[in-house]
């Protein structure tokens, strides 16, 4: 006749509860030398780099992210030149009529091309301008987004790319 699975399991506590309750006991540790005692160097506390976090920072960025998506949508719509604008800016008329400020349209294609790239990247940096950063690391994010405005801004004005 088997046994019992009750009768079992009792039987294996039995025979384990000793061996767990000596596992339990602590065995006293061997004693450790004594470290000396690191005296700080200008008894001075460790002072953390700022954090700006902010929700309104993110609600500002959140705002100019959709501003710049709408100036990136309506950009793209300028990078392939329309039947009219190519008749219009023609290379021939454009060429001759440079004198007025004239551009082609291809010419045209490609500052809206690289208008999109700078509006791309500006994007990029504002998206990581929302992650938590030193002030050191926003200021710089801030000059980088300056510098891609004014980049952006002088692509028509050929005095300033000079």
């Amino acid at each position: 006749m088997p046994a019992h699975p009750r009768f079992l399991l009792s039987c294996l506590c039995a025979i384990a509860l000793p061996a767990l309750l000596a596992a339990a006991e602590p065995t006293p540790a061997p004693p450790a030398e004594p470290k000396p005692a690191v005296a700080p160097a200008a008894d001075q506390p460790l002072v953390l780099p700022k954090l700006e976090v902010t929700a309104q920072r993110t609600k500002q960025i959140d705002k100019d992210l959709k501003r710049l998506d709408k100036m990136i949508n309506r950009e793209r719509k300028k990078v392939k030149a329309t039947d009219l604008d190519k008749a219009l800016n023609n290379e021939k008329v454009s060429s001759a009529a440079a004198i007025f400020g004239g551009n082609s349209a291809t010419h045209l294609s490609a500052v809206a091309a690289s208008r999109v790239m700078l509006m791309e990247q500006e994007r990029m940096v504002l998206e990581a301008m929302k992650r938590p950063a030193t002030l050191e690391e926003r200021a710089m994010m801030d000059a980088e987004i300056e510098q891609l405005r004014l980049t952006r801004r002088n692509l028509d004005d050929p005095a300033a790319q000079r």
